[in-house]
């Protein structure tokens, strides 16, 4: 394991970014724009890290630091920016107060171009950050990872790498390229299990114009994670498919995917777990005046064993918003037949803004069949010219095929936003986390906080 703690350079890039951005020297003209923002506040914790025995009530200062340049032409697109966190602590079971320390750092750089034909994306991005006794949730990237709740301390640093490309996309025969690297590093953690990883990741699907109304493709992907622990455990996926999209004089959209795909992974040179699968899907979209009707079906066969789920969807678009429902099946080998819903809602109207959203759907993990629900709700509201409060509520729960209980994390807040002057605005608000895993080992913790900040736009 790594025993650095890098940040302090971040944190003098940060300041000396903040000087040569002084509005007085901002020029227009050159179509590059510069930003930079600041707040700061406090925050007061019952419980900041959802440990297992709180300590006491905490009081942290928060200062949060950011700094973009970003550039935007006719054809291409750039952005490059810097960000920071500085906490400092006072309270619990420690006698002196911990002195002001980077905890979170971010550096991002992307790259888009779009060509008469074709198009191109790069992206890099590290991210450090404490995560003293903190939650990441069950979810990355919309897919259930077992692994993702941590209850520890110590640091994470992740360095991201990606780049797509595609071309023909007006023309019979186009492809499309994807790859990928990731680095995931832990320092000074007291857990066992959060070890150092790198990932790669390589797709690519060629699409074949057979007539103006379908379209053929042939897709394949590949990635592995090597993890740095003591049995120095590897992971390989690799899948082919192939799909056919064609649409009707009506409008009516029919799409039809086969993919084959395996996993295997190894302990050292032994290989310990295997899984192959066999997928077959189809789909129909029909396009109406007020949104959209849509069905599917698909079949899965793996370790986990046969997995058919079916769904309907209806969409509507309203005059202040829009609204999605749907409903279907999934019926996992040798367990209960589940239900799944969709549901999605959003209005907008001079007395605020309105979200909702519902998911319950299917996965597999490690030849596990798990069954994963998530809710989320919003509302924002002006109170008058200077000044508007929102709420939220979140849920998210996974548990495998035929048990009750499951990991669970909810989650709520309120706040309140005001506009001091032209520049500065106050924050305030409350919020309340609750995690569970496999229905016991319930932890809670309710924090309020005030910040004011303002942001400096400015052009080159």
């Amino acid at each position: 394991m790594k025993t650095s703690r890098p940040g302090r350079l971040t944190t003098a890039a940060l300041s000396l970014a903040a000087i040569t951005a002084s509005p007085a020297l901002a020029q227009d003209g050159t179509g590059v724009r510069g930003n930079l923002s600041f707040s700061t506040g406090i925050e007061v914790s019952d419980n900041p890290g959802l440990v297992e025995f709180p300590d006491g009530t905490t009081l942290t200062s928060v200062t949060n630091l950011g700094f973009s340049v970003s550039s935007e032409t006719r054809v291409d697109r750039f952005r490059f920016s810097l960000g920071a966190g500085i906490e400092g602590e006072e309270g619990g079971s420690s006698t002196t107060a911990d002195a002001l320390d980077v905890r979170r750092t971010d550096i991002a750089l992307s790259y888009a171009r779009d060509g008469a034909n074709s198009q191109l994306s790069l992206s890099a991005r590290y991210n450090e950050a404490d995560i003293d006794d903190e939650v990441f949730g069950f979810f990355v990237d919309g897919e259930f990872d077992p692994d993702a709740l941590i209850v520890e301390g110590g640091t994470r640093q992740l360095t991201r790498f990606s780049a797509d490309f595609s071309t023909g996309l007006e023309a019979p025969f186009g492809v499309d390229l994807s790859f990928g690297l990731t680095s995931n590093d832990f320092v000074d953690v007291a857990d066992p299990d959060l070890n150092d990883s790198d990932s790669r990741r390589l797709s690519a699907t060629a699409r074949f114009s057979i007539n103006p109304s379908t379209t053929a493709r042939l897709t394949g992907a590949y990635s592995k994670t090597d993890v740095d622990d003591l049995a120095e455990t590897s992971r390989s996926t690799q899948s082919i498919g192939a799909g056919v999209t064609t649409q009707t004089r009506t409008g009516m959209e029919l799409t039809a995917d086969l993919s084959i795909d395996s996993a295997e992974t190894l302990s050292g040179d032994v290989v310990t777990d295997e899984d192959d699968g066999l997928g077959l899907s189809f789909g129909v979209l029909q396009p109406r005046p007020d949104g959209a009707i849509a069905a599917s079906l698909s079949s899965r066969i793996d370790n986990s064993g046969r997995r058919t789920s079916a769904s309907v969807t209806r969409s509507f678009d309203l005059p202040t918003g829009g609204l999605t429902l749907s409903l279907g099946v999934v019926e996992q080998e040798d367990q209960d037949l589940e239900f799944t819903t969709r549901v999605g809602y959003t209005r907008q109207a001079a007395g605020g803004t309105l979200t909702a959203n519902i998911v319950q759907s299917p996965s597999t993990s490690d030849g596990d069949a798990f069954l994963n629900t998530s809710l989320d709700l919003g509302f924002e509201a002006p109170i008058n010219t200077v000044s508007s409060w929102g709420a939220d509520f979140s849920y998210g729960s996974a548990a495998q095929f035929g048990e009750e209980d499951g990991d669970e994390r909810t989650a709520a807040g309120v706040r309140y936003t005001r506009d001091l002057n032209e520049d500065w605005a106050l924050n305030a608000g409350l919020r309340h986390v609750r995690i569970s895993e496999d229905g016991a080992n319930s932890r809670t913790s309710n924090t309020l906080f005030l910040n004011v900040g303002r942001d400096f736009s400015f052009g080159f």
